[in-house]
């Protein structure tokens, strides 16, 4: 049986980090394109309606999505109800977006927002109609079909992006080529599972999934509404121009740790539920993704502020200046974001939705205050205080966790503590480096080598367990090729 687990596991942090790795390098390359063709303005209008789509998303999934992987009895009259429910929300949400797409705009005092909140609005209808099939995917465990699956939607939509973006469509290069995604979704899911969910709807299975799915709802639609009350804040108070270079410092800042949780999140939930009857093993499960994504995710970040001044000026140009100081001060920020989502996965795991849903109204009632301390003195302030904010989710969330398990707080802390000095230091080390270097090629060039010389050799020194652990499963997988 552990033998099993570490087998989906492994596969399936091999397949997703290798999907992450290819997607994020190809959205990072595509990303520096598009940054030296379009205007922040026009990042700053498309971000104006992410918190809208964000909060219907919620809603239509409710948790039962989260609730469907979590059930361990689960027929196809679930997953027809779940498939059906999520469509008539979708169109119901879609269709109510579409109507009140001119308050939004009068709110931002942007007139093109209409157009671009109805033409988002349709596609957030299309691709409904694809997401409990990825759901039974993850249910499966077939890990390596759903990265394929992404990976093909996502170069090709990027592609197309690109192609328009070059053609001067502006703004709409990045809205009309997303109308690919539920064409190509739909052939790849057909050709994976050879199923279709149906249309039948039962009231039993869904007040089930809604009894335990309902906290779920209502603890991600606080976190979203919270995640996106920032761009909020910046579209209203300052400019689109503002909320642009704000939004790609956001990005980048996330990219490391959007991998991470991608990775991991698709990967661990499902698989740490298969054992969720097992407080030991789970236990184990818990502290080793924790550690392990401390000590992948701490350099990368920390690393990424050393270097944001060349890092910016060189990819995407000294238009994007303003956005340098923003992203050095979120890197510390987003940092912590791929611990907090074990830390959430875990309280779903043991079924504790009622505690996720307490902890996610303390710390949002303590993050928006922060928020409207730090709104008067200047976007700068703001960044900061998101950086506080992070802290004290991570406290609170490792704290409970730890009521939940055999895993201490102190141990959890023992076990990220090492990585985040070893970051910390190589972080130091590398920004010295910029100060001395003048030439920005030369001050990326030094600054990346010698932050990663000194972080892996440090860890050989220490003998870092997480170095240990990363080496052999890198030697599972390739004896696992090599015996195939």
């Amino acid at each position: 049986m552990a033998d099993n687990l570490q087998k989906h596991m492994l596969s399936g942090m091999v397949w997703t980090f290798a999907r992450q790795f290819s997607m994020q390098a190809f959205a990072f390359v595509e990303g520096i394109i598009l940054a030296r063709m379009l205007q922040p303005s026009d990042y700053g209008l498309i971000t104006m309606t992410t918190i809208f789509f964000a909060i219907s998303g919620c809603f239509i999934d409710s948790g039962f999505a989260t609730a469907l992987i979590k059930k361990k009895d689960r027929t196809e009259i679930d997953y027809s109800t779940v498939f059906v429910t999520n469509v008539c929300l979708t169109a119901f949400f879609s269709t109510l977006l579409c109507l009140c797409s001119p308050l939004i705009a009068n709110f931002y005092g942007e007139p093109i927002l209409v157009k671009i909140v109805c033409a988002n609005s349709l596609l957030l209808f299309l691709n409904s109609f694809f997401t409990i099939q990825n759901t039974r995917l993850s249910i499966t465990l077939q890990f390596k079909a759903q990265n394929i699956i992404r990976v093909i939607t996502n170069v090709t939509v990027g592609i197309v992006t690109i192609i328009m973006a070059i053609m001067g469509y502006g703004v709409w290069a990045l809205i009309w080529p997303n109308f690919l995604q539920p064409i190509l979704n739909g052939i790849q899911y057909w050709k994976a599972q050879h199923w279709f969910p149906g249309i039948k709807f039962s009231w039993k299975s869904w007040k089930e999934f809604f009894s335990f799915g309902s906290n779920i709802l209502v603890t991600n639609l606080i976190s979203t509404i919270y995640s996106n009350i920032y761009p909020l804040v910046v579209g209203k108070k300052f400019s689109a121009t503002s909320l642009g270079y704000f939004s790609k410092a956001q990005r980048y800042a996330d990219m490391p740790a959007y991998t991470l949780r991608t990775v991991l999140g698709p990967v661990a939930f499902p698989v740490l539920s298969t054992i969720q009857d097992d407080d030991q093993r789970l236990g184990d499960a818990y502290r080793r993704l924790i550690s392990l994504s401390g000590y992948l995710v701490f350099p990368l970040l920390v690393g990424l502020a050393a270097v944001a001044n060349p890092f910016i000026l060189i990819l995407i140009t000294e238009k994007w200046q303003p956005s340098v100081v923003y992203l050095q001060i979120l890197c510390f920020a987003f940092m912590w974001d791929p611990i907090q989502m074990l830390n959430l996965d875990l309280m779903k795991v043991k079924g504790r939705s009622d505690l996720l849903l307490k902890l996610e109204i303390i710390k949002k009632v303590l993050g928006v205050s922060i928020l409207i301390i730090s709104i008067p003195f200047g976007l700068i302030y703001m960044c900061v205080g998101q950086v506080i904010t992070a802290l004290i989710c991570v406290t609170i969330n490792t704290y409970y966790t730890s009521k939940l398990l055999r895993v201490s707080f102190s141990n959890q802390l023992h076990d990220l503590l090492p990585s985040f000095l070893y970051a910390i230091t190589m972080g130091v080390i590398v920004y010295l480096c910029t100060l001395i270097i003048k030439d920005l090629w030369l001050q990326m060039l030094v600054g990346v080598t010698v932050g990663a010389c000194y972080y892996y050799f440090i860890s050989v020194i220490t003998k870092s367990a997480d170095l240990v652990y990363l080496k052999m499963l890198v030697k599972t997988h390739l004896l696992k090729k090599k015996n195939f």
